[in-house]
């Protein structure tokens, strides 16, 4: 059971990181500074994740949590907001995720010695695990947003996307805060939308890759009008240099 609820708890941060990236960041580290993911409590934390809750953690955490939450109120600001936030969301997912796969669980001893803590999972197993899945999870929950948000924009010419941020940030702190407490819930919910997930950051890259080629494109299309203006150009200067040449004579 410690290793499902790892994993639904894992999920949760990740799916809350696609929405906003710090707000689950923030809260994991105050639950880890209060106490709430240690002992039995079902949010646990490996000792190489301990610095999430240091002073220092919570302080940038939560001060990167309100500069994104007040940043998603205005529009235009938001677009930019998304750009940085996708490799953001992607290394938070991985990092939350792993940090979860990694936590210790109390095994008994054998012959009545007394019990150990061993990871739930090997640490190369679980980053690759945290970087595949709570990472493209993360991604696809922020491309669900994103395109939701570029809608918003067309539709509204952007005067509704501040009621979009914050709509965002609220399901950002509810999901956050029930993978805390209600883990098996969340997970599960996560799980029976993972391919939706990452079909949507699968189309999301390809979207990428697709605008990047159309840009390229652009730019290979204005390089050669370019080109052949500047021969024309030349040859025109070439045609006019004889006539020139007899005139003076």
């Amino acid at each position: 059971m410690g290793l499902f609820v790892a994993i639904c708890v894992g999920l949760g941060l990740a799916a809350a990181c696609g929405l906003r990236v710090f707000v689950p960041l923030f809260a994991v580290s105050v639950a880890m500074k209060w106490g709430f993911m240690t002992g039995d409590a079902p949010v646990q934390a490996a000792p190489a994740f301990q610095w999430m809750g240091s002073n220092a953690a919570v302080a940038l955490f939560g001060v990167a949590a309100v500069v994104e939450l007040v940043g998603y109120l205005f529009r235009w600001v938001d677009h930019l907001l998304d750009i940085l936030a996708v490799p953001l969301a992607a290394g938070a997912g991985a990092l939350l995720l792993t940090s979860q796969l990694t936590a210790l669980a109390l095994v008994p001893g054998a012959d009545g010695a007394d019990p150990t803590l061993v990871p739930l999972m090997h640490p190369v197993l679980a980053w690759a695990l945290g970087i595949v899945f709570g990472a493209l999870i993360a991604i696809g929950v922020e491309a669900a947003s994103i395109v939701g948000r570029l809608s918003s924009s067309v539709l509204t010419i952007g005067w509704l996307n501040p009621l979009y941020g914050m709509v965002e940030s609220v399901l950002a702190l509810a999901i956050t805060l029930l993978t805390i407490f209600v883990p098996q819930l969340v997970g599960i919910v996560v799980m029976l939308f993972v391919p939706i997930l990452l079909l949507a950051a699968w189309r999301f890259f390809a979207w990428r890759r697709k605008q990047r080629r159309a840009r390229e494109q652009k730019l290979l299309e204005a390089r050669e009008r370019i080109a052949k203006s500047m021969a024309r150009h030349s040859h025109k200067l070439a045609g006019d240099s004889p006539a020139a040449g007899d005139s003076a004579a």
